[in-house]
């Protein structure tokens, strides 16, 4: 069986990803950072054949906010989150990694909770941690580089009470695992929303209306 620290490796190279796309989502809600929707944390996976395991990049989701507060700075926000990923293994049953814990972030310059417009964030803390085949994997920041992003909310047009959020993040991240000698790496990731099916319908539809609303301007 591949050692402890190879699965922390396989984690670590899983989470990172090269020049994905933003994608924005339809929420009636303003809030920071959109909630029950994922953030995808890889591209393509990553694999180590010598060790004979590969990563499936997984989701970032932001369930619920444990505590949003206004300072000089901006909003300080507290979500609870989660992690979930893949290990595989060549004619064995993948492993399911779960980590969960809290992710911390200040909106620079957001005034009220439900105040549309772009910001920059900064990713100030992430506590994750879970079991990986009879271990426990934490991911935290990495202190040495600044975890940054951006996010974005504005009323969804002929919508009343939906918003369009737009989030994402670029973060540096150290993973740990507890073997008897405890192991450590660091990754960077760039975390994107990966949008639902309604709501790349309803932007579809209000692209389309944009364009024929330009359409019949310029008839006139």
């Amino acid at each position: 069986m591949p050692k402890p620290h190879v699965f922390a490796a396989v984690l670590a190279t899983g989470l990172a990803l090269g020049g994905a796309a933003n994608a924005a989502v339809i929420a009636n809600s303003p809030t920071l950072p959109p909630l029950g929707v994922g953030f995808s944390t890889g591209g393509g996976g990553s694999c180590f054949p010598a060790a004979g395991v590969c990563a499936v990049p997984g989701l970032l989701t932001f369930t619920s906010i444990a505590s949003s507060i206004f300072d000089p700075s901006g909003q300080d926000i507290v979500a609870n989150a989660s992690l979930t990923a893949q290990i595989t293994r060549p004619a064995q049953p993948p492993v399911p990694v779960v980590l969960t814990g809290t992710v911390e972030e200040e909106v620079l310059g957001r005034t009220f909770s439900t105040e549309t417009g772009s910001w920059s964030t900064h990713v100030l803390s992430i506590d994750l941690s879970g079991p990986v085949l009879g271990n426990t994997l934490t991911m935290g920041l990495d202190p040495s580089t600044p975890s940054t992003g951006g996010a974005s909310v504005d009323l969804v047009v002929g919508h009343e009470g939906e918003f369009l959020v737009d989030s994402f993040f670029d973060v540096f991240v150290e993973l740990s695992i507890d073997t008897t000698i405890p192991l450590t790496t660091t990754r960077s990731a760039h975390l994107a929303l990966v949008p639902e099916p309604a709501s790349l319908a309803l932007l579809a539809g209000a692209a389309l209306a944009m364009a024929l609303a330009r359409r019949r301007g310029r008839a006139i």
